[in-house]
């Protein structure tokens, strides 16, 4: 067996049937091969003993290999960048920690992850906001018909003002979507808003067999807000914001251990 260092996508059963996969080249050019530890298998390419740079190329090779993977069996994604001192070394680990990542693997056999993004259409939400509000358009109407520069800070009041009906409107409509998604998923995720104009974003874990039924669901949503929002829908991907893998580069066994 080989000495070299080895790239690590995620770990799958080592009794998955993988007939016909090609998961292609992976990192730096790499192929993807399977390494087998037992009860669980590691998909892996060969690599440089140095950090895998964070390139949007790197990234894409990652995550392609596990949604390929995961179109035959259950996949339990490692993070972007994770690599093993040698394939000796991966297979020590699998053998060490064997019951935490079967364990893990349980927690997501069957299900997908599946994510909703939404952002305000830009220029749609102030006319809503101010619509929706009397005062504020009354306000708003008034300033039309009157110079700019003698309503310098009536402007700065009624920015101010809409800027606070939208954090309001955000989580009010933020809870209404999740309310409609959580009861058929098995748990979410909350991610980070990008940007002033993102309302939702989210990631879902969610059986295979309820994929058409969450899939009807974001569909009437983006339709009933289709006036001011846009939506993004991603997936089915491998369940990356659900596990993680903490392997402590790999070198120490014991010390290694999964959070699902």
């Amino acid at each position: 067996m080989s000495t070299n260092p080895v790239y690590v996508y995620g770990l799958i059963p080592s009794t998955a049937s993988l007939s016909g996969f090609d998961a292609g080249v992976g990192i730096i050019g790499s192929p993807v091969r399977l390494l087998n530890g037992g009860d669980l298998a590691a998909l892996v390419s060969d690599a440089q003993p140095t950090t895998v740079q964070r390139t949007r190329r790197n990234m894409l090779a990652h995550t392609a290999v596990l949604e390929k993977a995961s179109f035959l069996t259950t996949v339990l994604p490692l993070r972007f960048g994770t690599l093993a001192p040698s394939p000796a070394a991966l297979c020590a680990c699998i053998a060490g920690n064997r019951s935490a990542f079967c364990l893990a693997l349980r927690n997501i056999d069957g299900r997908v992850e599946l994510g909703v993004k939404a952002s305000w259409k830009p220029g749609h939400v102030f006319t809503h906001v101010v619509d929706r509000d009397q005062t504020l358009r009354q306000l708003r109407d008034r300033l039309r018909s009157r110079p700019t520069g003698e309503t310098y800070y009536e402007r700065i009041e009624l920015g101010r003002r809409v800027e606070a009906a939208l954090a309001e409107l955000r989580v009010s409509e933020a809870a209404t979507i999740l309310a409609e998604l959580a009861p058929i998923a098995e748990c979410s995720a909350e991610l980070r808003l990008h940007d002033d104009d993102m309302v939702f974003n989210r990631a879902f874990l969610v059986k295979r067999s309820a994929e058409p039924d969450f899939d009807a669901a974001v569909e009437r949503i983006a339709q009933r807000y289709a006036d001011r929002m846009d939506f993004r829908y991603v997936g089915p991907v491998p369940a990356f914001n659900f596990v993680s893998l903490h392997a402590d580069w790999l070198t120490e066994p014991a010390a290694a251990g999964v959070q699902a």
